[in-house]
């Protein structure tokens, strides 16, 4: 009962917590908080009362939607200051993850059948009650990890939209209302796991949607403001530009003026000169150019904002110590400025009449890295600040908007954003650090999990395991396969299937070959991946098998074939060679004397069995002179060459993966190395014959 009261709660408890994060309540937190605490409590009594009055506890699940979520979203309405659309797609959201989780629960449920059934390795009947404990722990770890997500990536874009939207809510609407009637319909009645998988993606498909259409208002929003900024910032400049070219202009008449007043002194006319000169240093200060640092843009903003309080009847005091080129984006150096000063000047104009009105400014680039920003005005009004350390002020239009900017700039950096109130003065810091880094860009690897998504999970996510249990008798002293462990996953004619064995011995080998097997079987998945995640509407097919090759009181060597048809096929192979005696899985050096040179006669005969074949028009092969590339020629085998055995006649033989050292119409070519020609260099005893 304990179990069943667990399970129900969970789903209705993250509804509660999304819809706690994403609402933005008209009243104070701490008033909020203590609302949810009432809610609560009168949660308990009711659900107490359904349980006492003898419904149990499938009742009292059964009415939650009743008894929980109805009240729950009007008091969701009450408490909100959004109007009635933004508010209610916050509880349509709370409740599609609600939706989400009761599809995993369900999946759950099936999984756990399945797994009671099977039958235990002491051939004791199945304990169902630690699988039902095991999945009843995954249910607690889903719904944290929605709404830590929801919290992460949902809730900034969200409020941020909801402040400033006041159309286009349809799509935000209609998404979660369709997907929701779509659940409601088939949830309770789906019992196929594919069916609630596709409940379960959809719905996390749409939180994602939903997520990425809230960012992307946010930065349209951001860009729609920056725009501004900029075209703030270009009239400043072009003004700036005029001033510069006027100054030029006088600074060519200068010869003219002196001229003339020369002439007027001469002429004894002092009153005249005096008044020639009070005209000419009025023309000049139509040129006067306030210079704060070296670089035009920021000292463009400074003079715009400085000079506009100034006007004001504000007391600056401003220090900049900024070279012309510094690591951080002039836009967004600017931006932190312009939103900075301005707040000053708007809290400055609210001063009461005969107050001191004053704006400090400290702007320093320090180590060539660190860019600090202080800006400090007069403040009459106590100020508090909310949980994300921004002031908590009266709503209005674009009000409180400025800071945001600034954060954002902060974080982009990954600096500091902090403000703080302390004797009548307001007092904010921002630190940004060296230059943002580079926007990610979709990757080989990113590529290739995307396939691994959208092959392996979107389109069938129930692979089956087959346990074929051929077993097979002892093959050697020191490694034995007992059993077959294949398994597939497919959807259409796209799909993989793979064999391997299950080896069970005494020592080390047995870790030693199943680590080279796992490491073809990833390799060849990661290929098969590759494949998938290119191969635009079109099948991708893979086959991995094993062979035992030999097995006897000298060798137990097992060979591994990959075939993967996309389009045409390819056929890659691994052998893997394990000494009986030792123990030992062998490299190919461990066959010859310490130091030996075994690549040089090993390439030399295998380059004189391919420009045999060629002569006898039997091959084609990537050997020099036959009109193929230098570089994609065979020069020789690597040191640390791989794929070889040892034949029945104890010979060496190197393989080759197809399009590894011929074209595909060759396969996958070996040759067999006598024995003669690696005379001297032979490890004793050799295991070639």
């Amino acid at each position: 009962m304990i179990l069943t009261w667990l399970k129900g709660a969970i789903p209705p408890v993250a509804f509660l917590l999304i819809l706690w994060i994403l609402l933005e309540p008209k009243c104070s937190r701490k008033t909020a908080r203590w609302a949810l605490a009432g809610f609560l409590a009168a949660e308990l009594a009711v659900q107490g009362a359904v349980y006492a009055l003898g419904g149990g506890p499938e009742l009292a699940l059964t009415l939650l939607p009743l008894t929980f979520c109805l009240p729950a979203i009007a008091g969701a309405h009450l408490l909100s200051s959004r109007r009635f659309v933004p508010t209610a797609v916050i509880w349509l959201l709370a409740l599609l993850g609600q939706h989400l989780q009761l599809a995993a629960q369900k999946l759950l449920f099936l999984l756990e059948q399945q797994l009671t059934n099977l039958p235990r390795a002491d051939g004791q009947p199945p304990d169902g009650i630690v699988w039902r404990w095991v999945l009843g722990a995954v249910l607690p770890l889903l719904a944290a990890g929605l709404v830590a997500a929801v919290f992460r990536f949902f809730r900034e874009p969200f409020q941020t939209a909801a402040g400033e939207l006041d159309e286009g809510w349809g799509p935000l609407l209609f998404l979660p209302v369709v997907l929701l009637a779509v659940h409601s319909y088939f949830l309770s009645s789906a019992t196929a796991p594919a069916g609630l998988l596709l409940l379960f993606l959809t719905a996390l498909a749409a939180f994602w949607t939903l997520a990425r259409l809230m960012s992307a208002l946010a930065v349209e929003r951001q860009a729609r403001e920056n725009n501004l900024q900029m075209q703030a910032l270009r009239q400043d400049y072009e003004l700036l530009q005029k001033k510069l070219e006027l100054g030029r202009s006088y600074r060519h008449d200068i010869r003219h003026h002196i001229l003339a007043l020369s002439t007027l002194l001469q002429q004894g006319d002092s009153s005249g000169a005096q008044q020639y000169m009070a005209d000419w240093q009025g023309q000049l200060t139509q040129v006067e150019v306030r210079t704060w640092c070296r670089n035009t843009a920021v000292n463009a903003v400074l003079s715009a904002y400085l000079t506009q309080a100034e006007k004001a009847g504000c007391v600056t005091d401003v220090e900049v110590s900024l070279p012309e080129e510094f690591p951080i984006e002039e836009l967004d150096l600017c931006v932190v400025l312009a939103n900075a000063l301005e707040n000053a000047i708007h809290a400055c104009q609210a001063a009461p009449e005969g107050a001191l009105r004053q704006i400090k400014l400290n702007l320093a680039l320090t180590n060539r890295q660190k860019l600090t920003i202080q800006v400090k005005n007069s403040c009459f009004k106590a100020v508090e600040f909310d949980s994300g350390g921004f002031p908590i002020a009266e709503r209005r239009e674009g009000h409180g908007q400025g800071l945001k900017s600034i954060a954002a700039v902060a974080e982009k950096y990954h600096g500091i954003f902090r403000c703080e109130y302390s004797d009548g003065f307001f007092d904010l810091r921002v630190l940004l650090l060296d230059a943002a880094p580079e926007p990610r860009r979709i990757s080989r690897v990113t590529a290739t999990c995307t396939g691994v998504f959208l092959c392996l999970f979107l389109l069938n996510c129930m692979p089956a395991m087959v346990q074929a249990l051929e077993h097979i008798p002892v093959l050697g002293p020191v490694v034995r396969v007992v059993d077959l462990h294949s398994y597939f996953w497919s959807w259409g004619d796209t799909g993989i299937s793979v064999e391997e064995p299950v080896l069970e011995g005494d020592g080390p080998a047995v870790d030693e070959i199943n680590g080279e097997k796992a490491a073809f079987i990833a390799r060849m998945k990661e290929t098969f991946l590759d494949y998938t995640a290119r191969k635009y509407l079109g099948y991708v097919a893979e086959d991995i098998t094993y062979e035992v090759m030999r097995d006897d009181d000298a060798l137990f060597i097992l060979r591994f074939d990959a075939t993967l048809n996309a389009g045409g096929s390819m056929d890659c192979h691994r052998h893997i060679v394990l000494d009986q005696q030792t123990g030992q899985v062998l490299s190919l050096a461990d066959l010859f004397q310490s130091g030996a040179n075994y690549v040089f006669p090993i390439s030399r005969e295998i380059k004189a069995q391919m420009a045999e074949q060629i002569n006898a028009g039997e091959a084609s092969y990537y050997l020099s002179g036959e009109g193929w590339l230098e570089e994609d020629c065979f020069q020789s085998i690597d040191p640390e060459q791989q794929d070889f055995y040892i034949n029945e006649d104890g010979r060496l033989v190197i393989a080759f993966d197809e399009y590894e050292v011929a074209p595909g119409s060759m396969g996958a070519p070996e040759f067999t190395i006598p024995t003669s020609v690696l005379g001297g260099i032979l490890a004793q005893p050799s295991l070639l014959e």
